[in-house]
């Protein structure tokens, strides 16, 4: 693995774990700038934000992330394309299950539920919703930079996570270290996950030429 990559992991994971323990010993309290923002969006609500904003966080979870997922592994191995949505799909579930396990272990309150626009599950940071969307966003990002320039490619999955990490703030579901956390996750997670994936997918590509190439 690349060094930058284990320096990019490790600074992701060091500053995840700063957050948490910071929430945790202030028992899931929302900090200043949390509180701010949530104000902020509630005050500025609108029929077309909140359908906008609905329709956006829809994307981020559930069976369109899943999709999401597949397709860009399907995208990371053309050839192969079948393989490589089973392999993106698998990789999403494996970093959505370890960011559960993390999600309940800190067990942060929401916002009040009466600010709620619509029903989450399970406690608040890391989000769930910021985690899923920047682990497909990186993974398309690679894929894609193969492809096309590299503002193009990194800019718009970026812009997608934003949005899906801004829908949860604006719904009230989610304080806005909730979405940072979700965000550093999916760094630690796909930095450390990826490369040695990407390597063993091209290892099997090779050998499955070298036996094709020993057929008469």
């Amino acid at each position: 693995m690349p060094r930058r990559t284990l320096v990019i992991a490790a600074l992701a994971a060091a500053a995840l774990a700063v957050l948490m323990i910071t929430v945790a010993v202030r028992d899931g309290a929302p900090f200043a700038l949390d509180s701010r923002l949530h104000d902020w969006a509630v005050d500025h609500r609108s029929p077309t934000w909140t359908t906008t904003f609905k329709a956006i966080t829809d994307t981020g979870s559930g069976p369109p992330a899943m999709v999401l997922g597949a397709i860009a592994g399907a995208l990371a191995m053309p050839r192969r394309w079948w393989l490589g949505a089973v392999v993106g799909l698998g990789t999403l579930l494996v970093g959505m299950l370890f960011r559960w396990l993390l999600v309940n272990w800190l067990g942060r309150p929401r916002p009040p539920v009466a600010d709620w626009l619509t029903h989450p599950d399970n406690p608040s940071m890391p989000s769930g919703h910021a985690g899923t969307s920047g682990m497909i966003a990186i993974g398309f990002a690679l894929v894609l930079s193969r492809h096309l320039p590299r503002a193009v490619a990194y800019g718009l999955p970026a812009v997608w996570a934003v949005l899906v990490g801004a829908s949860r703030v604006y719904l009230g579901v989610h304080w806005a270290t909730d979405i940072l956390a979700g965000w550093l996750y999916a760094i630690a997670f796909t930095a450390l996950v990826l490369p040695p994936l990407a390597t063993a997918l091209a290892k099997a590509r090779g050998h499955d030429t070298r036996e094709r190439e020993r057929q008469p």
